[in-house]
């Protein structure tokens, strides 16, 4: 039986999941799939990452940069940039990368 959303056991599991790589962080996505794969839906799963950082649960660690290339309409190759967060369980010298203290001009 699987965890109900935002249950402990859900929780745990998406914590689980982002501590996997350590403090090199592991991909949203790549968290996404893993528990659509035991059953959960993947809207569940986006709500459940995003209340985990609010709560400052999950930390961003990085991100990866993904290069996109297709074919337009008239058959020119176009480039896309795709940004995709790696996430780790909350840390303290993580999470103060997020406080920028930008000078507002």
């Amino acid at each position: 039986m699987l965890p109900p959303p935002m249950g402990e056991g859900f929780r745990e599991a998406l914590l689980e999941r982002a501590g996997k790589a350590g403090n090199r962080g592991v991909p949203m996505g790549q968290i996404v799939d893993e528990m659509v794969g035991l059953g959960h839906t993947v809207e569940a799963v986006e709500q459940a990452i995003w209340a985990l950082l609010a709560g400052r649960e999950l930390t961003p660690s990085g991100f990866v940069c993904r290069i996109v290339r297709r074919r337009d309409a008239f058959g020119e190759v176009v480039q896309a940039r795709s940004y995709e967060l790696l996430l780790m369980p909350w840390s303290a010298e993580q999470d103060r990368q997020l406080d920028l203290d930008l000078e507002r001009e």
